[in-house]
Parts: structure tokens; sequence; C-alpha cells
């Protein structure tokens, strides 16, 4: 605490995230496939694949290649999963300090990369495609929210946060134009 109305807070947090791609279909390929890249990217023609040597395409791109309409196409989606150990610095103010308190909360978080993997869902079987490699180690966050706090007694008391939270910086390049954002519901007891 700062003053009565003002105060400073951090922590750590342990948070996973998870992304589907939907409307997609795939197919096995010859592992030097000349039509995508082999980095487990996006190529410019919408194709990703890797090293196993699946071909992953965008259900309503055109085919433009005649060899690729006579595999045996899959629909299915993409499945990326984030986990971070996320490092938040937020400050708060309150507007309404008594029994039932409200305050206004902003802040940043450092996330640092602790989790990646890509997989390909279809039919109830799923096949690992490796990692997203324009996944930055290190990124962050803006924070903002509100704090609801009820005091049983004069020190005990019970809170609940919505925040919202903007990624900033979580992909390299390659995104797609692609912003996440997450939305988190934080609550607890102090005592």
């Amino acid at each position: 605490a700062l003053n009565k109305k003002w105060s400073v807070k951090g922590g750590i947090n342990k948070l996973t995230l998870g992304y589907n791609t939907n409307d997609i279909v795939y197919y096995a390929s010859l592992p030097m496939s000349t039509n995508a890249t082999n980095s487990g990217g996006i190529s410019t023609n919408g194709y990703v694949a890797n090293s196993s040597g699946i071909i992953i395409e965008n259900n309503s791109a055109e085919n433009i290649l005649s060899f690729d309409n006579i595999q045996e196409k899959t629909p299915g989606y993409i499945n990326q999963t984030m986990g971070f150990i996320e490092v938040p610095v937020e400050v708060s103010y309150k507007l309404l300090d008594r029994k039932f308190g409200i305050e206004i909360i902003g802040g940043m978080s450092t996330m640092f990369l602790n989790e990646n993997s890509l997989s390909v869902v279809s039919n109830g079987m799923q096949a690992s495609m490796g990692k997203a490699e324009n996944l930055n180690d290190v990124s962050f966050t803006s924070n903002i929210g509100l704090g609801f706090k009820y005091k049983f007694w004069k020190s005990f008391e019970a809170n609940i946060e919505p925040k919202f939270k903007y990624q900033l910086n979580t992909f390299s390049e390659n995104s797609g134009g692609f912003k996440p954002y997450f939305i988190g519901l934080y609550s607890g007891i102090n005592f």
C-alpha cells in the first residue's frame, strides 16, 4: 500500500493457453515436398509441413497443383498450446473502501514461455507437429481490470478480479495478423 487509495502488487502465475485453427485438411506427403516449407511455419501458398511428412492446407483455399487433388485429404483442425510463467506488476486505485470495496487495476506482465506445441486433430485422433518457431521466449501483456473485495472482519477479506490482458509481442513473425488476448478471473482471500 502506497497510501489509502493506491497500492502496487506483483506475483507469479502459471498460465496455459490453447488456440484452434479450424477448417483445415491434411494428408501425408513425401518429406521433401516442394509446395510447403519444412520448418513448421506457414508458407506463402497456405500449406504447413514438418519433418513428419504431414501437409496441411486451408480447406477453403484453391488447390494449385494437380498432385494435391489426388491425395486423400482428411478434415480437422490445428491445436496450438502455449504455456507461460507470468510475472505481473500492477497498480490499483480504490474507488470504494468500505465493507464492500471496488478498485481499478492496471499494469503489465512479463511472460516467460515454458510450453510450446502444435498438433493436428481429426476424428478423435491427434498427431504432433512439433512446436511453433515464431513464439518469443519472453513477451509482455498490458493488463486492465476491476477488483471487488468484501471484508468479513477487519483483517479477513475475499476478493475477485476480472482482468483483460492483451499480448503485445508473443509472436516474432508470421502470425498472420493474429493478436491474442485473454480474460482472466482471479480470486482469493487475504488475512
